[in-house]
Order: C-alpha cells, then sequence, then structure tokens
C-alpha cells in the first residue's frame, strides 16, 4: 500500500494523495466514494503514467496470460486495464503488479 501511496503522490500531487493514508485507502469511505475505480480508470491516465514509467511488473502471470491470449505486446496499458477491470480486488492486484 506505502508503494501505490508513493506512485500515487509521484504522479499527480495536485489531487493531494500524499494526504491519505493506508488507513483512509482501505476504509469504507475509500470505496463508498469509488476512488478505486477513478485510480484504475482510463481517464485517470495513473495505469497510462506507470507503464510509461516503467513501474509495471508485466512479468505477473495474469498480465503474460492475457497479453499472449490477445497476440499483444505485452507492455501495454490496455493489459493492465484489463486484468483490472475484471478484478474482485483490483487495488490489491494493480499493488501486486508494481515494481
Amino acid at each position: 500500500m506505502e508503494k501505490l501511496i508513493e506512485l500515487l503522490n509521484e504522479f499527480d500531487g495536485k489531487n493531494h494523495w500524499w494526504d491519505y493514508d493506508e488507513e483512509y485507502l482501505t476504509s469504507d469511505e475509500f470505496y463508498g466514494e469509488n476512488w478505486d475505480l477513478e485510480i484504475i480508470s482510463k481517464k485517470f491516465w495513473f495505469i497510462k503514467w506507470l507503464v510509461e514509467n516503467d513501474k509495471i511488473d508485466f512479468n505477473k502471470d495474469a498480465l503474460v496470460s492475457l497479453a499472449s491470449e490477445l497476440w499483444c505486446t505485452a507492455r501495454d496499458e490496455k493489459i493492465v486495464l484489463m486484468v483490472l477491470s475484471i478484478s474482485d480486488t483490483p487495488i490489491e492486484d494493480l499493488i501486486s503488479y508494481l515494481r
């Protein structure tokens, strides 16, 4: 979780991510406000930024498997977005993909 907060701060300080700690990011309030969906959404551009800045470990099974099934380049934010969009635990999965 600390790594995610650190990267959110690095990504965009104007959103004041540094004010949020692990307690908030695991709270019902965080999920009730749908911040988890915002973070992994395409419109937020966070996933694209992670990929462009080499912050995603594309050697994770879920990412490799989907990329090979779609016959596409594994280093693509679309792969990460697809995997997260079908996940029951997208934030936890995203954390597991971080370098």
